[in-house]
């Protein structure tokens, strides 16, 4: 009985729907996750069955269960029985998009019943509960807020079945009873009137998936079976769009090759909200990074580089200064990705140090420059984000604790912040609170339980923890939020997809209720 109640597709329901509305019957709706069915959603349901004759209820897809990592607790087909197995309920069918909106659209329903936690429209992160009031009217139904005693199935799964150790559990319920999701959104929000100038090498990442085939028999490499590829916008172009999807504008200084192809692509792939300000290099083409990946677990085999990573010419290195004079003090804060692939030169980096501007800054030792890009390259800065490896290879300390390694660049670098990001570990903040004062270190553990893909998960990191630290919001969120950002985005193949703002306020919420 329970398994009949369940609907193949929407179609299938809305020819349900059809032959019960055709008969008198009047028609109520419901939507939701339903992941951990609790009496709440009970009593919603019952109320809601009390508006009409026919309860049917449609259920988010786990690939659109956009929560965070760990959520959906229960999978699509199992709170599909559990919601069947509920008396009042008539029908239920699993939709095939991230709204109700089309599954309105198909069953058009007399009343279309939600909760009286909706009742509150401020409440709505996304504003689809707004679009599918219009959904429902437009198809001549009723929206009804049931009254039934709230429940919150994130405050549930939060307490009985968190992913996290207790380590994690207990700094999670720590910020609980000093910040609500509303407190750390509300300063997200804030970055929208921000002006950030990026600066930093463009870089092509391209995925190449292929299947690993036996040993060559009578050569000593690697064989694989190639099956598709796809490229990212990577490097500064990376971290561009993410501030992009918080900030009303953000203008990007990049250096890109002479390569026409590679034109066409960086403006196809930046969002349309930065402001791209390229630096062409006539002698070399845009840094290409080509990765070879066994496509079933996303197992890197390889990599070839295409770069040149000597220093820019001086005719670009003039244009690049000319440019940053102009640009710099236009802006609130500039956030500088340095990958070590010349673009950065010994004079725009003493440049950028003597600026009378917010100086966030990123440096990267990688393959191409083990050892030799190291962030004491630059003079100061105001905020600063590297891992734990960079930091041990800047301070020379190669086996010392992680809090001195930072303490010592802090001073080095004069800076208001430093944060380590340390993998599994989290990330270490250390916050300089002014002379004579003793140096704040503020700890944040990780909050990525599944991994798929750690590239780019850095630059997410720094590019969304930079204006917190300009804007000198509580440092002891910063590492919260950036690791909210990092967990978003290792959930996702490289830079497929730039953070969601929609996507974090949801993981934030989830993560404090």
């Amino acid at each position: 009985m329970t398994a009949s109640k369940i609907a193949i597709s929407i179609a299938e329901l809305a020819a349900l729907v059809q032959t019960a509305r055709m008969a008198g019957k009047k028609i109520v709706h419901c939507h939701g996750v339903f992941d951990l069915l609790h009496p709440g959603h009970i009593r919603h349901l019952q109320a809601a069955r009390e508006l009409g004759d026919v309860l049917v209820v449609t259920v988010t897809p786990d690939r659109f269960v956009n929560k965070g990592p760990g959520r959906p607790v229960f999978g699509e087909r199992l709170r599909s029985l559990s919601l069947a197995a509920i008396q009042v309920v008539d029908h239920v069918a699993v939709t095939e998009h991230p709204t109700a909106i089309e599954a309105i659209e198909m069953i058009r329903p007399d009343v279309y019943a939600k909760g009286s936690d909706y009742a509150d429209p401020d409440d709505d992160l996304t504003g689809n509960i707004s679009k599918e009031t219009v959904a429902v009217l437009r198809n001549g139904g009723a929206v009804k807020l049931t009254d039934e005693e709230s429940f919150s199935s994130s405050k549930l799964i939060n307490r009985f079945l968190s992913p996290y150790p207790q380590e994690t559990q207990s700094f999670l319920e720590d910020l609980r009873g000093r910040y609500s999701p509303r407190d750390v959104i509300d300063r997200l929000d804030a970055y929208r009137e921000l002006k950030p100038l990026v600066l930093g090498e463009a870089i092509i990442d391209e995925y190449w998936y292929a299947t690993p085939l036996a040993k060559a028999p009578r050569e000593a490499i690697i064989a694989a079976k190639f099956r598709s590829m796809e490229k990212f916008a990577g490097g500064a172009l990376a971290t561009a769009n993410h501030l992009a999807g918080f900030c009303n504008e953000v203008t990007l200084v990049a250096s890109v090759g002479s390569d026409a192809l590679s034109d066409t692509f960086i403006a196809s792939h930046l969002s349309p909200n930065v402001n791209f300000i390229p630096i062409v290099m006539s002698d070399r083409s845009t840094v290409l990074k080509r990765r070879i990946i066994e496509p079933g677990h996303l197992t890197k085999m390889f990599e070839i580089q295409f770069l040149e990573d000597r220093d820019v010419s001086p005719e670009t290195e003039v244009v690049a200064g000319k440019i940053l004079d102009e640009l710099v003090p236009e802006h609130d804060l500039t956030v500088v990705n340095d990958f070590g692939h010349g673009f950065l030169t010994a004079k725009i980096r003493a440049q950028l140090s003597s600026a009378h501007t917010f100086l966030s800054l990123n440096t990267q030792t990688n393959s191409a420059n083990l050892g030799f890009n190291m962030i004491t390259k630059y003079a100061r800065a105001d905020y600063c984000c590297i891992d734990e490896a960079e930091a041990r290879l800047a301070s020379g300390i190669q086996h010392g604790d992680r809090e001195t390694c930072a303490a010592i660049l802090t001073k080095k670098l004069n800076a208001r912040w430093f944060m380590t990001t340390v993998g599994r570990d989290g990330a270490f903040l250390t916050v300089d609170h002014g002379p004579g004062s003793k140096l704040g270190v503020m700890h944040s553990p990780s909050l990525s339980p599944v991994v798929i893909d750690r590239v780019g998960a850095g630059d997410a990191f720094f590019a969304l923890t930079a204006p917190w630290a300009y804007r000198g919001f509580p440092p002891d969120l910063a590492g919260f939020v950036g690791n909210c950002v990092g967990a978003l985005k290792v959930g996702s193949v490289g830079n497929r997809t730039p953070v969601s703002r929609i996507a974090l306020y949801k993981f934030i919420t989830s993560l404090l209720k």
